[in-house]
């Protein structure tokens, strides 16, 4: 087959394009020089070059790479809702100065590099939102600039000159946006020399979630302050990380319930891992070796999977009335993850639970969690679909800044944001929003390939283009803003807020509002962390950027 035929083949067919890209993207990025692999990132690169080779024929059609984003950012909302607004609760402050300080930072540095090389207002407002690659911010960006030049008395010439200077700083920084988060993490992680095993610990750890298998122990309750509360009064899990099944007095072996009150000598089995055992004998009292399973024939536990559709969305709690009995939850497992169950926690499709119950109820738990032999893997693509239609409605939502001009979240911020909310409810009534982790993990993959695959053929022509005809000069302005903000970002909060380098690489990724950036630290530091921080700054990060692209384009 001839170079012509092929050329005239990906030209006429946009899947044949489309799936050329990811192919051969999806190959080269799986290729490993001296430790480094680019990953799915390649993907964009690769796209990159097609959109160069012929940016008229070579260009993947809007809608693929739009559904891509919408698929990847709302399954990303999905996984983390549960967990963000836990994360966001407790270090909303320090995520906010950091989104604060790296993007007002930046935007400092977009307007002195403005005054000193005479950059018109227009091209810098785009070199910031393309150095920070945020388009929703571009599309505030060009309305804030249409309405200030209404009526104006600019020839038609000049006005349409004046109209492009976003798009064309945008389509100059971009590229490099993309790129230098990446080559950033890569320069990061060498010159720190981190230590992922270590750092994964400390993100899960930060995180709320365990970092290795739990472990099982009995403790005997010896402080004098805990005699005489209830468990939940106590609050023994939330201090210690560990959850308690069984507690012991004299003879009698009883499952732990909120309602129980603690009694000096007590013996309790917890579970959970080694730091939280070590805080459970400051707080409770010794480990002793009773062996309570052999004292409590009664008391059975069994690992089920949650596959029942009623129960996913539920909490912890729910699953013992639901039951009509007493049933305690010790451990979950969602996909790698082990999560410390609260009774809060929210069941999500595919979760493996263990459940601690009196063994007459073990068979009933069973049919109430689901039947194993089903698949797991089935989503259901009603709620999906509900789900990712309310996100793009929520991205449609004009938000009021005064003076007339308003902004929306767009297919980005949108289905993100329902994600996280839809994630977190996990059910509302019939309808089950969450999905099982191996249909979730699919097509947040799929997404993410589409849109790489999508961007970078669209923004190859473009690049090549501008920076031809408009010099370097603006290039490197534009790549010193993305340098700029990655730089406050990680020395941020590395050195003062103490962050680990996998939640700092999701923060980074956050602050850019940067899905292909997202993708890399997962795959560069193999943690699904990243996620967590990535969505938990998103929101802030996304909302700061729109409002300063708006003044940088009017000053």
């Amino acid at each position: 087959m001839s170079l012509a035929v092929v050329h005239d083949l990906l030209a006429t067919s946009a899947p044949a394009l489309l799936f050329t890209v990811v192919g051969l993207g999806y190959f080269l990025g799986n290729i490993r020089i001296r430790g480094f692999t680019l990953g799915v990132a390649a993907v964009l690169f690769v796209g990159l070059v097609f959109g160069a080779l012929d940016p008229v024929n070579f260009v993947i059609p809007e809608v693929i790479y739009v559904l891509g984003l919408i698929l990847f950012v709302y399954t990303v909302g999905l996984q983390s809702g549960s967990i963000f607004f836990n994360l966001f609760r407790r270090q909303w402050l320090r995520l906010t100065v950091l989104a604060g300080i790296a993007i007002v930072g930046s935007a400092a540095a977009t307007l002195v590099a403005a005054q000193l090389l005479g950059i018109s207002a227009p091209v810098a407002s785009g070199l910031f939102c393309g150095g920070l690659t945020n388009t929703p911010a571009l599309a505030a960006a060009v309305e804030a600039l249409r309405g200030s030049l209404a009526g104006s008395s600019l020839d038609p010439a000049r006005l349409r000159a004046v109209m492009d200077g976003p798009t064309v700083g945008y389509s100059i920084a971009y590229p490099f946006g993309v790129v230098g988060l990446i080559v950033a993490m890569q320069v990061a992680t060498k010159l720190g020399h981190v230590d992922f095993a270590e750092e994964q610990r400390r993100a899960r750890h930060s995180n709320g979630l365990a970092t290795e298998e739990p472990v099982l122990r009995e403790i005997r309750v010896t402080n004098r302050q805990l005699i005489g509360k209830t468990f939940g009064e106590a609050m023994l899990t939330e201090l210690t990380g560990m959850v308690f099944t069984r507690v012991k007095r004299g003879s009698e072996v009883e499952l732990v319930t909120s309602d129980r009150r603690l009694g000096e000598g007590d013996i309790l089995v917890g579970v959970g891992s080694q730091a939280s055992l070590r805080k459970a004998e400051l707080l409770v009292g010794p480990t002793v070796g009773e062996a309570m399973e052999r004292f409590s024939p009664e008391i059975g536990h069994r690992d089920l999977l949650v596959i029942n559709r009623k129960m996913a969305g539920a909490t912890v709690a729910e699953l013992a009335v639901e039951l009509g009995h007493p049933v305690v939850v010790s451990r979950i497992r969602r996909g790698g993850t082990h999560i410390t169950p609260h009774p809060e926690t929210t069941l999500e499709l595919g979760d493996q639970i263990r459940v601690v119950a009196h063994r007459g109820d073990l068979d009933r738990l069973t049919k109430l969690v689901g039947d194993p032999l089903k698949d797991i893997s089935e989503a259901d693509f009603l709620s999906f679909s509900l789900g990712l239609v309310l996100g793009v409605l929520v991205g449609m939502i004009p938000i009021p800044l005064g003076g007339g001009h308003v902004v929306r979240l767009g297919f980005a911020g949108g289905p993100l944001v329902v994600g996280l909310v839809l994630g977190r409810v996990g059910r509302t009534g019939p309808i089950v929003w969450t999905l099982p982790v191996n249909a979730s993990m699919t097509l947040r993959q799929l997404g993410l390939l589409f849109f790489l695959a999508g961007v970078g053929t669209r923004a190859g022509g473009s690049f090549v283009h501008t920076l031809v005809t408009q010099g370097l000069t603006l290039f490197f302005v534009g790549a010193g803003i993305t340098v700029i903000s990655v730089a406050l970002t990680l020395v941020i909060a590395r050195r003062f807020f103490g962050y680990d380098a996998i939640s700092a690489y999701g923060i980074v990724a956050g602050i850019h509002t940067q899905p292909a950036a997202l993708a890399f630290a997962n795959a560069h530091t193999g943690s699904e962390s990243p996620n967590i921080s990535y969505a938990a700054v998103y929101p802030v990060a996304l909302i700061a950027k729109i409002i300063l692209a708006q003044l940088l384009v009017l000053v």
